[in-house]
């Protein structure tokens, strides 16, 4: 038996220590593989029945699906949105250094804002319960569509904060950039 061990940059990349692992990003892979296997379930049973068949095809919208299926498609939806606006949040923390090494004042309407944005965002992952599975169908979609409402205000939230820091750091280099360099005084 021969074992073969990759020495490319990529798989070497792979094994490098990042940076710490956050515990809430931990449990939201988790809670993601599993509705993410369900809609992919859910797809295959919508293709495969149909396949070496004569009869017509008929395509299922998710509006047109039982509210067990609409319910499992929506959690994986709010998860998958989940983990961009936790991108979007990363995002607003780069910003926030890079706002204040260029000057801005800690009490800005820009880092307020932004500072709104993060905590909307982190008010709702500390608040967000996957539904009970034992729960009724039309109860559990009810409650995602509810989630994913609250989630597209918080992805808007975060989308005006952070092209408002992206606008105010434009700002502030460009004006370090044209400002005159001060006068060196020389001695009398």
């Amino acid at each position: 038996m021969q074992v073969l061990v990759s020495t490319s940059p990529a798989s070497r990349a792979g094994s490098r220590a990042g940076p710490p692992a956050r515990p809430y990003l931990c449990r939201m892979k988790k809670l993601l593989l599993l509705p993410l296997g369900a809609a992919f379930g859910l797809l295959a049973l919508g293709v495969l029945p149909g396949c070496g068949s004569d009869s017509k095809t008929t395509t299922t919208t998710v509006s047109e699906a039982t509210p067990a299926a609409q319910a499992t498609v929506l959690d994986s939806v709010i998860n998958q949105r989940h983990m961009l606006a936790m991108q979007q949040t990363e995002q607003l923390f780069a910003l926030r250094d890079q706002l204040v090494k260029a000057g801005i004042s800690p009490k800005a309407p820009v880092l307020a804002k932004m500072q709104s944005a993060d905590r909307a965002m982190m008010t709702w992952m500390h608040t967000y319960q996957p539904p009970d599975s034992s729960a009724p169908a039309p109860q559990r979609l009810s409650y995602l569509q509810d989630q994913q409402k609250q989630l597209t205000g918080i992805e808007q939230q975060l989308k005006t904060a952070l092209d408002s820091a992206q606008a105010t750091l434009g700002r502030a280099t460009a004006s370090k950039a044209t400002a005159p360099a001060p006068a060196a005084t020389q001695p009398k």
